[in-house]
C-alpha cells in the first residue's frame, strides 16, 4: 500500500521566489477556499520589491504532493505591540486590507498543523495577525489545529461593511432615508451644472489603466490625505508598488479602476481588485474643490448600482473599518466581524504573556 504524501511546511524569502513557486502560488489563489487578492503573489511581489520591509519579508508554504496547500506572506520581528516575543506577522504590507491566508487543502487542519509546526520549529513565540475574519473554513480550521496546542488570543475585533448580493437590488432601503436619496439627486444636478457635463460612472481597467492610475494617485495627493502625507503617492516606492499591482491585475482582468467624471473632469475614483466573486475595494479619492456635491458618496451610489447589475459578483469588501464619516458605512447593509489575533506557537508559555497583552489593551480602552 502506497503510504499518502506527507506536507511539507517552509519558508522563502519573498524576493527569492522562483518562476515555478510563482505559478503555483497563482493557481492556488484561484482555487483557494476564500479568495485574497491582497496576499495573492502580484501585490505581495511588488510590495516585496519596492517597500523597505520587503528584504525581510517571508512566504509561509505548505506543499504535498507538489501542490501548494497553503501561502501567507510574513515579517519576522523581535516583539510585537510592545511586547518582547519574537513574533512572525501576517505582512500586511502598507495596502493589504484583509490578511486571510490563500488555503486549498482536503485536510486544512492538518494543513495548518504542519505550518504552524514550521513556525514553531524556531525561537519565535508568536504568529499575530490584524485583520483576520472571524468565519470561514481557514478561521475555523486554525482554531482546529490549535486546540492540541494553545488556543488563539483575539485582542481586539473590528466590524467591516461589506454587501452581499440581494436578489432585488434593496441595499439601500434603511440606509438612505427618501429625503437623503432625494438631497443626492439634486446634489447630482448640481455637480453636473458645474461640470458642465452629465455625470457618468466609467471603469477604466481595460482602456490605459496606467494613465487612469495616475489620475488617482493625483487625486488623492491633492486632498486631505496628501496634506497628511499618507497618500499612496507619498512614497514613491509605495506608489510604484501599487501602479504595478493594479497594471497586472487589469491585464489578467482581475481589477475596476472606476472614475466619477462630467467630461474630461474626473471628480472621484475607485481602485478594486476581483477575485473569486467578490470585489475588495482598495483605495478611494475625490477631489475636494467638489466636495459640496458629494462626489464620494455619489461615486459609491454608482458603484453600488454596478455591482447589482454584474452576475459575476457575489459580494464587496469595503477595505474599510466601522467609520460614520465614512459612505460604505453608510451605504453598506452588512457586516463582517476581523480580529486582531495572536496564535501562540509554543502552548501555554507562550500563551500567558498573550493574555496579559489582551488584558493591558482593555484596561487602556476602558480609561
Amino acid at each position: 500500500m502506497t503510504e499518502p504524501a506527507r506536507r511539507h511546511a517552509r519558508l522563502v524569502p519573498l524576493r527569492e521566489v522562483d518562476p515555478p513557486l510563482r505559478d503555483a502560488w497563482d493557481a492556488l489563489a484561484a482555487r483557494a477556499v476564500e479568495p485574497n487578492p491582497y496576499v495573492e503573489a502580484g501585490p505581495v511581489l511588488a510590495a516585496a520589491r519596492h517597500l523597505p520591509d520587503g528584504a525581510g519579508a517571508e512566504l509561509l508554504v505548505v506543499e504535498r504532493a507538489g501542490r501548494l496547500e497553503l501561502a501567507l506572506p510574513l515579517l519576522r520581528s523581535r516583539g510585537y505591540r510592545r511586547v518582547p516575543v519574537p513574533t512572525y506577522r501576517a505582512w500586511g504590507h502598507d495596502d493589504c486590507f484583509l490578511e486571510t491566508p490563500l488555503l486549498d487543502s482536503p485536510d486544512p487542519e492538518a494543513t495548518w498543523a504542519s505550518a504552524l509546526g514550521r513556525l514553531a520549529s524556531g525561537t519565535t513565540g508568536w504568529l499575530s495577525f490584524e485583520q483576520l475574519p472571524g468565519d470561514g473554513v481557514v478561521r475555523s480550521s486554525l482554531d482546529a489545529a490549535l486546540s492540541r496546542r494553545a488556543d488563539a488570543v483575539v485582542l481586539a475585533s473590528t466590524e467591516r461593511p461589506v454587501v452581499h448580493r440581494r436578489a432585488e437590488a434593496t441595499y439601500l432601503d434603511g440606509r438612505l432615508s427618501s429625503s437623503r436619496r432625494r438631497k443626492l439627486g439634486r446634489t447630482r444636478r448640481r455637480l453636473e451644472r458645474q461640470l458642465g457635463a452629465e455625470v457618468s460612472l466609467v471603469d477604466r481597467s481595460g482602456v490605459d489603466p496606467q494613465a487612469a492610475l495616475g489620475r488617482f494617485l493625483e487625486l488623492e495627493a491633492g486632498g486631505w490625505k496628501g496634506e497628511a502625507g499618507t497618500a499612496v503617492a507619498a512614497s514613491s516606492a509605495r506608489g510604484t508598488a501599487f501602479t504595478e499591482t493594479f497594471v497586472e491585475a487589469c491585464a489578467a482582468g482581475r481589477a475596476q479602476l472606476w472614475e466619477l467624471r462630467g467630461g474630461e473632469t474626473v471628480v472621484a475614483s475607485l481602485c478594486v481588485l476581483v477575485r473569486g466573486g467578490g470585489a475588495f475595494h482598495v483605495k478611494t479619492a475625490f477631489d475636494e474643490a467638489y466636495s459640496s456635491s458629494s462626489p464620494g458618496l455619489q461615486l459609491e451610489v454608482a458603484v453600488l448600482e454596478d455591482f447589482h447589475d454584474d452576475p459575476a459578483l457575489g459580494w464587496i469588501d469595503s477595505g474599510a473599518v466601522e467609520d460614520s464619516s465614512s459612505p460604505s458605512t453608510l451605504l453598506y447593509p452588512d457586516r463582517r466581524r476581523l480580529d486582531a489575533v495572536v496564535v501562540p506557537l509554543r502552548g501555554r508559555s507562550s500563551r500567558l504573556p498573550a493574555l496579559a497583552l489582551r488584558r493591558w489593551l482593555q484596561h487602556r480602552a476602558r480609561r
